[in-house]
């Protein structure tokens, strides 16, 4: 039954790869904005096996959905593909939760050879699953517990320390936690001076046909628009690639 169980689960996977690749192809240009990104990412993206991490370990307190806590493993590939094809030296990600994001990051950063990860949370979501699961997660990996760092604490505290000791050193900034237009625009300005020129700023949820529960009658799409709200203030480059889950946000610094 178990090796029958694994056959089964193996032939699932591999329809979902041929699947992905075909969907792909065809969503290529719902992007919005003028920025372009190489389009290797995009095909790397694309030829990616479903889901980096079967064995991930999802949130204590919630059941696994496509092998994910809340978010597609779509999500999670892009991080990947994204980090194979810019091989970012330094990574700080705010709102790792269970790790679906940082283990792609991490998965990348072995392959790479080089680069380290700083994950910032505080457990909000899901009281026991940051830093435990988190950690759990990234040593399924493989990449050297020396070469990443899981800081527990409020983003609006932890985030200007980085900002401090990381100052222009940053290449990716991936943001993903605080979804009240407040809470994210902090999260983009505070960490915006430790983005190197030419680095990038990656922003989840910016989906305005989703009703988050942070919305408000004078932010309807509040993610969104601090995303836009920073790029008009800064003059950033930016696209948004509305075939990722709930839709991620690129600006280029």
């Amino acid at each position: 039954m178990r090796m029958l169980h694994a056959l089964l689960e193996r032939a699932y996977l591999k329809f979902q790869s041929t699947f992905e690749r075909s969907f792909l192809t065809a969503q290529a240009r719902r992007v919005d904005g003028p920025l372009r990104l190489d389009s290797a990412v995009h095909q790397t993206f694309r030829n990616g096996p479903w889901d980096l991490q079967p064995e991930f370990q999802g949130p204590l307190t919630r059941t696994l959905r496509l092998g994910r806590g809340m978010d597609h493993p779509r999500y999670g590939r892009f991080i990947y593909a994204f980090a194979k094809v810019y091989r970012p030296q330094v990574v700080v990600e705010v709102g790792s939760y269970a790790g679906g994001t940082a283990v792609c990051w991490a998965t990348a950063l072995k392959e790479n050879g080089s680069g380290r990860l700083v994950c910032v949370d505080n457990d909000t979501y899901s009281q026991g699953t940051y830093p435990t699961v988190t950690r759990r997660n990234l040593e399924r990996t493989g990449l050297s517990a020396s070469r990443y760092e899981l800081r527990s604490g409020d983003s609006k505290v932890l985030i200007p320390q980085l900002a401090g000791e990381l100052t222009g050193a940053v290449d990716a900034y991936l943001v993903d936690a605080d979804h009240s237009y407040a809470g994210a625009l902090a999260d983009m300005q505070n960490g915006l001076p430790m983005v190197k020129s030419g680095g990038f700023m990656l922003v989840h949820d910016v989906d305005r046909n989703f009703r988050y529960l942070e919305q408000t009658r004078e932010h309807p799409h509040p993610v969104y628009e601090a995303v836009m709200d920073v790029v008009s203030q800064h003059r950033l480059q930016w696209c948004i690639l509305k075939y990722i889950r709930r839709h991620l946000a690129v600006l280029r610094i």
